[in-house]
């Protein structure tokens, strides 16, 4: 039999970058001779790295300190899978979220990235155990309200973590992309009614924070807790559509079906939004750095902008949101409101934008890449004689100074403008996750109308058709989210829900090419130990893309 140490230096490297980076850490401690062999390799740590995980984007080669990130490998593996109670995991939040970011950050956009497939086995729903959800992606403001206290009579909570361990949580929670809308019951309230309290209290919408899901600091740092909560209300919102509709009637990428999928940069890949039966036109414009502008020029687009793209609204009745702004006392900066029990509506959007021109990035912008400019329809799949169907949009994108892609945008209706949104696209430019954000009234007006908003690209396709009109036709359906529907009643919606799918000509589900546009209510009836209401610290659980939340049990 061949010894190991007598077998040349390109063997030995070829079957060290098999080995386990637990594993290769103890190789030099076996013999001087191992030692120095892999202490002189210095491409064997790297091999280690592409083996195990994806390998890195070309313009990222350099910045790597292989054998640092594969002993951050061990420790991070270590943690995860750890039997330790979510508090004592806890306390190493900081170095799991950093290297979770990275592994995004760093992972391929093809389906089969190994980053992303260590992630899954780790950090997951689909785990005998969650812990790690509890310890990572559950700390932040909106959970620590929700929580149960071990002293209920009290409604006390848990000392509350520092921002930035609240922030690092958030961003896990909000990258992974499954709403946790039902953690273990033994610990926590549903999150949901919190979240909501976050996202409708208007003082969060100012100049500060450009009424957007922003730190205070009026330089577009991120606010992942604001973030989160959006993401926890329209995926509350798209389950309750998919429990009346159907999971089969859902427009394609509304539901994330497996967490972190999309959450990295360069993961969006197009669909085909006319079919292969279709007589339709399309315009595709073809994946690269650039996009013909207003005046026949190329326009740099490294945000591949130009497409179709679905949009998800949620709103308040403009009454609901006074008078849970302003009818109650003035509550101190910093406190948040009550937990809200209310009803909500949603709209389903199409935008189909295309790029104009570009400049530049300012002085308060990220300098990676230029702020490039869109206009385009955005058809609300609703009824002609709602004065928001349809409208004109327009905008821009650019890279923050944290390196996160802002989305501004504007609605205009007749020429005048109405609404503007403000997201952040999770997981980076060219995700296949899309935009969180807020939207709200173009003059930000105190008083509001505000919400949130979420939109993600469906294909680089974009049909051939007239401009949006408020008078054209275009298909309504209402549902009234509390409503049990018979069988019969129920085979009839699927039906027609179907003939709305032929005309509206979105991607669905189950390899259908089209999907539907619903205009619905969401009733939030929120009970703990018999109580109709919440308190905070008391009572039971009850019951993106969005939605797909992980129920997470005892």
């Amino acid at each position: 039999m061949t010894n190991l140490i007598a077998l040349p230096n390109e063997i030995l490297h070829h079957v060290f970058k098999h080995v386990d980076p637990i594993d290769l850490a103890h190789l030099p401690c076996s013999c001087k001779f191992l030692n120095t062999n892999i202490a002189s390799d210095g491409q064997l740590y790297k091999a280690v790295y592409c083996q195990m995980l994806d390998k890195p984007h070309q313009d990222q080669m350099g910045e790597i300190d292989y054998e640092k990130r594969m002993k951050d490998l061990v420790r991070y593996r270590y943690i995860l899978n750890s039997p330790a109670s979510a508090s004592e995991k806890a306390t190493h939040l900081p170095f799991i979220a950093d290297f979770t970011t990275t592994l995004l950050r760093t992972a391929s956009g093809a389906p089969s990235s190994s980053n992303i497939t260590l992630l899954k086995s780790h950090i997951s729903s689909s785990r005998p155990s969650t812990t790690n959800l509890e310890a990572f992606l559950s700390q932040s403001v909106t959970y620590n309200r929700a929580s149960l206290s071990p002293h209920a009579a009290t409604h006390s909570h848990p000392p509350l973590p520092d921002l930035s361990l609240r922030q690092a949580s958030a961003k896990l929670h909000v990258l992974y992309g499954k709403p946790i809308l039902l953690p273990r019951r033994t610990h926590f309230n549903t999150p949901y009614p919190y979240a909501v309290s976050m996202v409708y209290d208007l003082r969060n919408y100012t100049e500060a924070t450009l009424w957007g899901p922003y730190m205070g600091d009026g330089q577009a740092s991120v606010d992942w807790e604001k973030l989160e909560a959006v993401m926890l209300v329209l995926g509350h919102n798209v389950d309750s559509f998919r429990a009346s509709i159907g999971e089969q009637m859902l427009p394609r990428g509304l539901v994330w079906k497996e967490g972190w999928r999309g959450a990295q940069p360069y993961s969006y890949r197009s669909v085909d939004i006319a079919g292969e039966d279709s007589d339709e036109e399309v315009v595709e414009v073809e994946d690269g750095d650039g996009d013909e502008g207003e005046g026949g020029e190329v326009v740099e687009d490294p945000y591949n902008i130009t497409g179709t793209w679905m949009r998800v609204v949620c709103f308040l009745d403009f009454h609901d949101l006074f008078a849970y702004n302003f009818t109650s006392p003035t509550m101190p900066a910093g406190t948040p409101r009550p937990a809200l029990q209310t009803t909500e509506a949603i709209r389903l959007i199409t935008m189909e934008l295309k790029v104009t021109h570009s400049e530049p990035p300012g002085p308060d912008d990220g300098q990676e890449h230029p702020v490039v400019y869109f206009e385009g329809v955005s058809r609300s799949l609703h009824s002609a004689w709602d004065a928001n169907a349809n409208s004109n949009i327009r905008g821009n994108v650019r890279m923050t100074k944290e390196g996160e892609v802002r989305w501004q945008s504007i609605s205009v209706y007749n020429g005048e403008e109405r609404w503007r949104s403000e997201g952040i696209q999770v997981g980076g430019i060219q995700s296949a996750r899309g935009v969180l954000g807020h939207w709200f009234d173009k003059d930000h007006d105190v008083h509001g109308p505000a919400g949130p908003t979420a939109f993600y690209k469906v294909s680089d396709q974009i049909k051939k058709r007239g401009p949006a009109s408020e008078d054209e036709e275009s298909n309504y359906w209402e549902v009234e989210l509390e409503q049990e529907l018979e069988d019969d009643d129920d085979e009839e919606v699927q039906a027609f829900i179907g003939q709305l799918a032929q005309s509206i000509g979105l991607p669905l589900n189950h390899g259908h090419n089209h999907g539907t546009g619903l205009h619905f209510h969401t009733h939030t009836h929120v009970h703990g130990h018999g109580h109709g209401h919440v308190e905070e610290g008391s009572g039971a659980n009850a019951g993106s893309g969005f939605g797909e939340g992980g129920q997470e049990t005892s």
